[in-house]
């Protein structure tokens, strides 16, 4: 190899590193510590500002950058933005129920026939009802028709404060005492022995939610879980359970609708001279509003 190739890969080499030089003297290391968010909210941000050999990672209130300072300058301008005291809210839960309940009994009662032959039928003793009565001679028919309506409503509303950005949790409950009953088989003496033993347990109904708002302008996003628990005093023991888990959004000061549904139900019975029908109609629905508080 000459003189001149050895110049030509000396000059070549120097290049290189003076380029490279150039280049890791533009990215720099810099720890910035954040005002009022943490680290976990404000990297998804940042990390699409930067390039492909730039990096950010933190710790709790810290951020970590490696970045050239134009990308260090810009996320400056968008942590001045995004950095800034969260707002406090305050969140509504309505959880409403309707139960409305009908019964109506129409029976028909008298005596009927002549001398030779006559056809009786007894009637209840009650005298509820509205009440006709057809009568010749000795014929007497009567016809009683009954009809009632029982209407409830049950509404439950629970409040909390939040700031944005962080999770909330409120419940309250009830707890009762179920006694029960089981059969242990053990073996005694070679034989087989069933007890019975008898013991309490306690059964559980909560009210109450978990929500996760995020705000953009005067628009709530809501991460949302309302549940409702009640007991079924026709069912020893058994407990009714209301729950809806969704992400809505809506306006702020605003009533959302998270779900609703209803129920409709009805029985009829026919007897000799008379008809008996019970029909309920149920209706439950969640909603929540969000409020900005100053």
């Amino acid at each position: 190899m000459g003189a001149f190739a050895i110049a030509q890969n000396w000059f070549a080499a120097v290049a290189l590193c003076v380029a490279t030089g150039t280049a890791l003297a533009q990215t720099i290391v810099e720890v910035i510590p954040l005002q009022y968010r943490n680290s976990e909210q404000v990297i998804p941000v940042i990390r699409p500002l930067l390039g492909r050999e730039s990096s950010v990672s933190g710790f709790q209130h810290q951020l970590v950058l490696r970045a050239t300072p134009a990308e260090l300058a810009q996320v400056r301008r968008v942590l001045a933005s995004i950095d800034t005291a969260p707002r406090r809210l305050l969140i509504t839960v309505r959880q409403d129920a309707d139960v409305v309940r009908s019964q109506r009994e129409v029976e028909v009662s008298g005596s009927i026939g002549n001398d030779n032959a006559r056809v009786t039928v007894p009637g209840s003793r009650s005298r509820s009802g509205g009440n006709v009565v057809l009568r010749e001679g000795d014929d007497q028919l009567r016809a009683r028709v009954v009809e009632s309506q029982r209407a409830g409503s049950a509404n439950i509303a629970q409040t909390i404060q939040v700031l944005e950005g962080h999770s909330a949790f409120i419940r309250i409950g009830e707890s009762r005492p179920v006694r029960n009953r089981q059969v242990v088989r053990t073996v005694v003496n070679g034989q087989i022995v069933d007890r019975v033993v008898e013991g309490t347990e306690y059964v559980d109904a909560t009210t109450g939610f978990n929500v996760l708002p995020r705000l953009q302008g005067d628009r709530v996003t809501l991460d949302i879980d309302p549940q409702r628990d009640t007991f079924d005093d026709s069912r020893r023991g058994t407990v009714n359970v209301q729950r809806v888990v969704t992400t809505v959004s809506g306006r702020l000061g605003e009533w959302i609708d998270l779900g609703s549904v209803g129920d409709s139900r009805s029985d009829e019975r026919s007897v000799l001279f008379g008809r008996s029908s019970n029909r309920s109609d149920e209706r439950r629905g969640v909603q929540v509003k969000v409020e900005e508080l100053p």
